[in-house]
């Protein structure tokens, strides 16, 4: 069992597109152990490669967050996305207690390969769309802040800042 440290926000290899990952197995198989174990260790729904300092196309999620039903997919695609799109609170493991009005398409059909290579199509949408949706922008580069404006991220900060005072604050008896 592996569990890496997440890199830094400001970390130059998170604003880079990823490369397609190759068909070697055993190399797909740890990669997605360690995801794995990641992802669970930081009780996080969702977890990019270059976030704990993998440069390859794959990330890690959870396709039903009730059943807790785990999947790993390299070289993902987004092949198409619905035009009705919805705005939900998203946070990321990157950003801890940062939580932003994303607005993404609602649903999305894709492509991704398992640690064995077989290739998946699959319909997703709600919660599942949208996790897939914020791990793909991870290996585009980009990450969640960058889908609001400036003054929206600037506020969720601020209240961020005064959930934390609080909860440094020494508790009266």
């Amino acid at each position: 069992m592996a569990v890496y440290d997440l890199l830094e926000t400001n970390h130059p290899s998170l604003s880079v597109p990823l490369t397609e990952v190759t068909n070697d197995q055993e190399g797909r198989e740890q990669i997605q152990q360690d995801l794995v174990d990641t992802m669970r260790a930081k009780s996080g729904v969702g977890l990019s490669a270059n976030q704990i300092g993998i440069s390859a196309r794959v990330f890690s999620m959870y396709a039903d967050v009730k059943k807790k039903d785990i999947i790993v997919c390299f070289n993902p695609k987004i092949v198409t996305m619905s035009e009705e799109e919805i705005i939900m609170d998203e946070g990321c493991l990157s950003y801890p207690g940062l939580w932003l009005k994303v607005r993404r398409p609602e649903g999305i059909e894709v492509t991704y390969e398992d640690a064995k290579g077989e290739l998946h199509e699959k319909a997703m949408f709600g919660l599942e769309a949208r996790i897939f949706q914020h791990e793909y922008d991870h290996m585009e580069g980009t990450d969640f802040t960058k889908r609001v404006s400036k003054l929206k991220l600037d506020r969720a900060k601020k209240r961020l800042q005064k959930v934390q005072k609080k909860l440094d604050r020494p508790v009266l008896a």
